[in-house]
Order: structure tokens, then sequence, then C-alpha cells
């Protein structure tokens, strides 16, 4: 450890509500919209968690990895910086190049929803700051909201206007990183302002993040080469124009940064570090930047029959990486560049660029809550201009070669349109029945350009091959849900619900025969039962779900006569369930458990990529689950005391489909278990609060998925790419709230 700073936050093991009252024993009720209505967390019928924003806060979580491990049945894979990350809920998880997981902020869905985006890999990874609370979603949500949440979805949901009171705060963190030279640190913070006494209201927030670099490049010398910074910002504005109807407008941007990806070079058959624990080897540099811009404007009007929504949103979201090609196409001994004619010692990169415009707009009628007959019809509007632009550049001693060496322009056009409903109908007291269908209708195009020295174009910039593609599709998705409420406090469910990922054109080169122009939605049926329940006069809650998912069409990247296309490659299954539980003992005390089971695997064998029926599905561990204790007690007039700590467990899994070749080459290591454990303790007043805290508090020093085979351009093996968790991290944390 070359510096480290004793002092912070941390994870109070994310029990799944607030701290309790000081006065009270009961564990605090979470409220949940992901039924798109406000409902009690433990009366919504499907399997779902809610984690409150001040939880996060006192967690110092600043992305995904830091709070995923508390959240029964969601697991990640980190390509080295947050936003590269992958997703996989309850076994369904990222084979195809689209998304099978959603990330919603607000009523707004976020990422492209077709294959031409890399939406699997690119994941919005949002600073958990000024959030009210984050609800994650496991199954298919295909109904209410869906493309691309086969597998559930992440919804953020930020804090809101409010213009009865001002409120502020402010504060910062300071820390140290084991490995790491520098401190790490950051500023934040938030105000609510009446403009107009219960009318008008102003809500802004921003936040500024540094976290310092710990992976050394033994090839240039460079030391703590991975420093990341995040910042960004929220606005929202609202207009209660009456008591009816009301008005907000909300703008949010945000800015990460690493300046290079955090990758351990290990050896292609030991996999074992080649020069050190937090060491690579690359010639160039591999940063990572991804960059939101979010504008939204949400209308509600209270016709007293029915409840009229209206979201309308644009964005723009950008996702900027670097991989270095040296030894991929060239190296000291010249390489495939050197077979070419260029001089040895030379260098490569791939330049991956991804920029996403996206308009969406749902309109919404939503009975009122409480009638025999609850209703909620709907319709659904997107429109997504893609660019994807991709470059080969080839560097000596003397400077650059003849850049590009190889580019593609792949700029996409995405529209669909969908219309759902959704019906409850209470039979008695004890028994109700939802249920709801969706139909979504979407056109795609793309136009292809190559070019580039090595293909022969003068100039390197001028295309020299133009390849059109296009497809249209129809998919009808629908879920069912009857409901038991034994008593008051205790509810059993069981649900049949559907999604899809869609289909989309492939790139078919001229004179290619045997390749499909299109390839078909990938589809999913989940099959689950669950039980809530609310014990010991409100000191417990219990939520335990079972599920059987059958995945047809399943979409797989492979290699047809040297072309890259998407086909459907037969059936898969996950199954397996969900526990997770709280439990306040006495005052001030609230315990914690999540527990997950998923065996996903391919029920056919898939040949065009050498995986055989049985084999496990990537990025899913069969086993996964968290303990979390948090404690809160008087120490001194105003000061309360508190402590709290978790341990996450995460077993082994795959970074590619179990045993799977593409051109002879396997691809994808199993990453080993990881057992990781937060701690966090402090003091607060009303409007202080001091913490100290610390992450993977035993140094686990695992690597995750997505570690990869790196193979050169001749099917040379090179060496094992390997993101790895961020080593011990212990910092102070300081708010003032006015």
């Amino acid at each position: 450890m070359r510096w480290l700073l004793l002092a912070g936050v941390a994870a109070p093991g994310i029990a799944m509500a607030e701290p309790p009252e000081p006065q009270s024993g009961a564990v605090s009720e979470v409220v949940v919209t992901a039924e798109k209505r406000e409902e009690p967390l433990q009366q919504a019928p499907l399997s779902v968690t809610a984690i409150p924003g001040q939880t996060l806060e006192m967690q110092h979580a600043v992305d995904l990895e830091d709070w995923a491990g508390y959240v029964p049945g969601l697991v990640l894979g980190d390509a080295g910086a947050p936003g590269e990350t992958f997703l996989a809920v309850d076994g369904i998880g990222p084979i195809g190049s689209a998304s099978e997981v959603g990330v919603y902020i607000g009523d707004t869905p976020v990422g492209s929803s077709s294959s031409f985006e890399g939406a699997n890999g690119f994941t919005m990874d949002l600073m958990p700051y000024d959030l009210q609370r984050v609800e994650v979603l496991r199954g298919p949500q295909g109904t209410l909201y869906g493309a691309s949440t086969m597998g559930g979805l992440i919804k953020y949901v930020l804090a809101a206007p409010d213009p009865t009171h001002f409120s502020g705060q402010i504060g910062g963190d300071l820390f140290g990183v084991d490995h790491a030279s520098d401190p790490g640190g950051g500023v934040r913070g938030e105000a609510n302002v009446p403009l107009v006494n219960d009318a008008l209201a102003l809500r802004i927030s921003g936040y500024d993040e540094n976290t310092p670099g710990y992976i050394d490049d033994a090839t240039t010398g460079q030391k703590d080469d991975n420093a990341l910074k995040q910042y960004g910002g929220h606005a929202a504005l609202l207009w209660q124009v009456t008591s009816d109807f009301s008005a907000q407008v909300s703008a949010l941007y945000q800015h990460s940064h690493a300046d290079n990806q955090s990758f351990v070079a290990l050896g292609f058959t030991t996999q074992q570090p080649i020069a050190g624990p937090y060491s690579n080897i690359n010639a160039r540099p591999e940063p990572f930047t991804q960059e939101l811009q979010l504008y939204d404007l949400t209308l509600n009007w209270n016709l007293h029959w029915a409840q009229l929504t209206s979201v309308s949103s644009y964005q723009q979201f950008d996702n900027n990486t670097v991989e270095d090609l040296t030894d991929y196409l060239g190296g000291p001994a010249g390489g495939l560049l050197g077979e070419l004619g260029a001089p040895v010692n030379n260098q490569s990169e791939f330049d991956e660029r991804y920029g996403l415009k996206k308009f969406t707009q749902e309109l919404r009628l939503a009975s009122p809550d409480g009638q025999k007959l609850e209703w909620l019809v709907g319709g659904y509007y997107t429109r997504e201009d893609a660019s994807n632009h991709e470059v080969f550049d080839g560097y000596n001693t003397g400077g650059a070669l003849l850049n590009p060496l190889e580019a593609v322009n792949l700029p996409s056009l995405y529209q669909e349109y969908a219309f759902f409903g959704d019906l409850t109908y209470h039979f008695t007291d004890w028994f109700d029945l939802t249920g709801g269908v969706r139909y979504a209708h979407n056109n795609q195009s793309f136009v292809e350009t190559e070019g580039g020295s090595l293909l022969g174009s003068s100039p390197p910039t001028a295309p020299v091959l133009t390849v059109p593609g296009s497809s249209s599709e129809g998919v009808t998705t629908y879920s069912v849900a009857p409901e038991l409420h034994l008593t008051k406090d205790v509810m059993a469910y069981a649900r049949i619900a559907s999604g899809y990922q869609p289909g989309g054109p492939n790139l078919v080169l001229p004179g290619v025969t045997g390749v499909p122009t299109q390839f078909g939605s990938s589809q999913l049926t989940d099959y689950q039962v669950g039980l809530k329940s609310t014990l010991l006069d409100g000191r417990a809650t219990l939520d335990i779900s079972a599920f059987y998912i059958d995945w047809t069409k399943v979409q797989v990247s492979v290699l047809i006569r040297n072309t890259s296309v998407i086909e459907n490659a037969g059936k898969a299954r996950s199954e397996g369930f969900d526990f997770s539980g709280t439990y306040s003992p006495i005052h001030g005390l609230v315990l914690g458990a999540n527990l997950s089971y998923a065996d996903a695997v391919l029920t056919d064998a898939v040949p065009s990529i050498g995986a055989a029926s049985g084999a496990r599905l990537p990025y899913v561990p069969l086993w996964s689950g968290s303990l979390t204790a948090d404690y809160s007690v008087p120490i001194s007039g105003p000061w309360r005391g508190f402590i709290g700590g978790g341990y996450r467990f995460t077993g082994s899994r795959y970074s590619d489909v179990e045993g799977s070749i593409v051109s002879g080459q396997l691809q994808g290591i199993e990453a080993g278990a990881d057992n990781v454990l937060d701690l966090h303790l402090g003091a607060r007043t009303q409007d202080l609060t001091l913490t100290l805290f610390a992450k993977n508090l035993t140094n686990e020093h695992a690597y995750l998925p997505p570690a990869d085979y790196f193979y050169s351009a001749l099917d040379a093996p090179i060496d094992i790419k390997a993101p790895v968790m961020q080593p011990l991290t212990i910092g102070v944390s300081v708010d003032k709230s006015f």
C-alpha cells in the first residue's frame, strides 16, 4: 500500500429499508413504482428490491459495483471502468449485442434498444447521489417497459422538487485506495428551493468525484494509470399548476472518464499475473469515457375518473473506448503489420465511438387506486439515431502510419411504437388477478461504410465498401399474476410473464452467401411464485420467490464466412430462487440477508460457437448472497452513533458461454468466487453526519468477468485481460444539511 488514509462512510450492508427511527423497532415501509403505480414494496406482486438513496449515500456508493452485490439475483461484469458494465438478473445475462436488462431513470429508458450500439456492455452507471431510491425488478418486464427488459431492469428514481419547504445539503469525502500513490475525494451538494409556496419548486444537485489509479503499466512504466473522474448534476423544476395538474421538466448530465481501464495481464495458461497483481502490459493507453445528457418533461393530470401521464424525453448517450492492439496487429516482431510492410516495433490501437440520440414519448391513462377494477392503458414511441465509428490506427517510432488502417462507420436508425394495457380485478379482500399485454413494432436500418489504407482506400478515409441493411418486426408480450392476501401482512403470488430482445438486420457483405439477412427477436417466458410477509409487528420482512425461465431464439454473435453476424441459436433456461429478509430485534438495529441460486444453461447445443447443451451461461454464478447489519444508538446530547457493515459473496462465473470457441479460439475464462466485506461507522445530529468507511476491508483480490483470452491477428495467444476488483478503500465523509 503506497498511500492509505484511514477514514469514511462505506457499505452499511444494504438492508432493504432505511435504518429504523430511534423510537421504533419497525423496519421502515418502502414505496415502489415497479408497476407504474405507487404501492408498498411488500404488496407488489413481483420480485423487486428497493434501495433507499440514503442507504447508498451511507455506503459511499459511486458505481454499480459498490451496491449490486447486496441485491438478490443481480450480478454484473465489469469491463474495466464504470459504464463498461454487463448486467445479469436471475440467470439472464449478455450473450448477444443488445441488452437483456434495461436501465431506466424515472420513466425514461436509457441506452439503445438495437444491437448496433454495444448496449449489453455499455450500461448507464449513474452516480447514486440525490436519489429517492433504486428499484431492481427481476424477471421480464415486457408488458409495461417493453424492449430489452426481458431479464429485468434497474430503475433510478430521482429525488423530486418539493414546493412546501427549503432544504439543502453539502458534503465531501477523502479516501485512499491500496496500491494508489495519491488520495481520492469528492464534493457534492443539493438544494430544494420553493419559488412559489406550494406551487413552484426547483431542485438542483451536483457532484465531482475523483478515484485515484491503482493499476501500473509494466510496459511504459506509468504508475496508477487508471484514475477515474466522475462529475455531473441534475436540475428539476416542478410547477403544481392546480391541485389536479402538474408539470415537471428536468435535465441530467453525467460525465465519467477513466484514464485507463482496470485490467491486469494474466498468463495465458497459468492465469497468474504476468507483471504484478495490479499491472498491465499495454503499449498504448486504453481510456474510456461515458457521457449522458438527458432532458425530460412529465405532465400529470388528475381527471378524477383517471390519471393521465405524459413522459417526453431526449437523450444523448456517448460511449468512447480505446483498446491497445499493439500485440494483436504488430508489436516488437512486426506481427501482421510487419508482414504488410510496416516497420517492426510498431504500435496500434482500436478506437470505438458509439453515439446515441434518442427521443421517447409515453402516454398512459390509469384508473384511480382502490377500485374493484383497476386498469392502465398506454402508448409508446421511440426514435433512436445511432452512430458507430470504429477505427484501427497504427504507429511506429517515426509517428503515425498511413491512418486509418481500417475505418468502419455504421450509422443506424431504430424506430418503435407500442401499445400496452394492464388490468387488476379485486375479486375479494384476499384474491386479486392482474393481467397485461403489449404489442410493439420496430423498424431498423443501417448503412455501413468501410475504408482504410489496408483496404486500398485512397485517401485512407475514403470508403471502398458500402453495405445497407434493414428489418421490420412485431412482438407481443404478456403477463398474468394472481395474488392471495393470506393476511393483511402476508401475500402469496404467482406470475407468468414474457419479454423480448429486439431482432434486427445483419451485415451481409457483397458476394457472401449463407448469411441470414435478419435475426429474430429473442424471447423468454418466466414462471414465478413468491411469498412476501411483514412479521413481528413490522420488525421483520420476508421476500422469497422461485423462478423457471424458458429462453428461446437466443441471440449470439458468430463468424460466418469471416463475417460477424448475429444468429438465433436455440434455447436456454434458468431456474432458481431469490430470498431476502430484514429483522430488527431491538430499537436501532436492522439485520439483513439475501441469498440467490440460479442454474442457467443452454438447453440446445450451439455449433456455431462450439457450445454444448448444458453449458453454463455467462456472468451467472450458481450462488450469491449477502449479510448486512446496521445499528444506531444515542451517544451524547443530539448525537447518535451508528455502525454497520455488509458481507457479499459471488460464486464463480464464466466470461462467455462455457466452452465456447470462435475461429478455433477458446472464449471466456471462469472467474473465481469472491468474498467482500464493507464497513462503516460514524455519528450524526439532525444536520451533520460524520462517517468513516471501508470498502473491500479484507482487500479481496478478485478477477471479474469479462476476463478473456487475447490472441494476435495471426492466432498467437498473448495473455488474458482480466478486470480486477478495486482494492481496500478507506475514507472519511462529512455531510451538512440545512
